[in-house]
């Protein structure tokens, strides 16, 4: 053979195996995730007769990556409270009813993901000072904290798909403004004198500028799409130190103490 000749043959084989890498680049599919393929196995092992296309179905609506972010805006009823109060010299408190608004961001998929966000959490309560046959003061604390989540949840069966969850962690609450009403009635000579409210009275110097608390709760993930869901959760919260500064009971260590019921939606981005 001559050097045409072998040149002639190298470039046969060139494009030889230049096609065949063609066209093995061509029939290469991505891989489905591992829920999806369990998803259309259990499909068939329901419906024995299910066609190959039909069973294909399940899997190619998956055409995307599942995302890392999903999104949680909620609406929320907070049962809130002063705790360390109580009895002590002659002081009582009761819960008040608040409204919390915000989101959440999740970040991660599967069974574990972090949390954090941004919420408005109106809290308080109602104090009362003196004891009845002598007069009392009945105080009524409005706190607003914008409140950032810092937690960890652990999603059963899997975060893709309806699920009950559970979550713990910290709340990093930080006062954007505290307020309080005074309502006094005073007892002399067994008649009872009601004075008139005196309402909006500043108490921002009273308390903390912040409040780190304990955080832990449970709910579910009700999907209605691969993307969109339905959150209904419970959360209790309570201070780890206390909330009030030397202006303010000075003699008393007082917490937040809050259950918060919320519904929102889960939309992954």
């Amino acid at each position: 053979m001559n050097k045409v000749t072998y040149y002639i043959a190298a470039l046969i084989l060139g494009f030889s195996m230049s096609a065949q890498a063609q066209g093995a680049r061509a029939q290469f599919k991505p891989s489905y995730a591992q829920e999806e393929v369990e998803a259309a196995n259990e499909m068939s092992a329901v419906y024995p007769t299910q066609t190959m296309s039909q069973r294909a179905e399940v899997l190619n609506y998956r055409t995307i990556p599942n995302p890392w972010v999903t999104l949680e805006p909620t609406l929320g009823y907070i049962s809130s409270n002063f705790t360390g109060i109580e009895g002590r010299n002659g002081s009582s408190a009761e819960s008040v009813s608040r409204l919390q608004a915000g989101a959440t961001v999740l970040i991660g998929r599967g069974m574990w993901q972090g949390e954090t966000g941004l919420f408005y959490s109106p809290r308080g309560a109602q104090m009362t000072v003196g004891a009845t046959s002598g007069g009392k003061n009945v105080y009524d604390f409005n706190l607003t904290y914008l409140d950032i989540p810092l937690m960890a949840r652990f999603s059963w069966p899997h975060s893709s798909k309806s699920h009950f969850f559970a979550r713990a962690g910290v709340v990093v609450g930080i006062l954007s403004e505290a307020k309080y009403d005074v309502n006094s009635t005073i007892v002399t000579y067994g008649a009872t004198t009601n004075y008139p409210a005196i309402t909006g009275i500043d108490a921002k110097d009273y308390f903390n500028a912040t409040d780190l608390r304990g955080a832990f709760g449970a709910g579910y993930d009700w999907k209605f799409s691969n993307r969109v869901g339905m959150v209904l959760q419970a959360d209790l919260q309570e201070s780890f130190s206390k909330i009030n500064t030397d202006k303010f009971l000075n003699d008393l260590d007082v917490y937040n103490f809050g259950i918060i019921v919320s519904a929102g939606v889960s939309i992954k981005l």
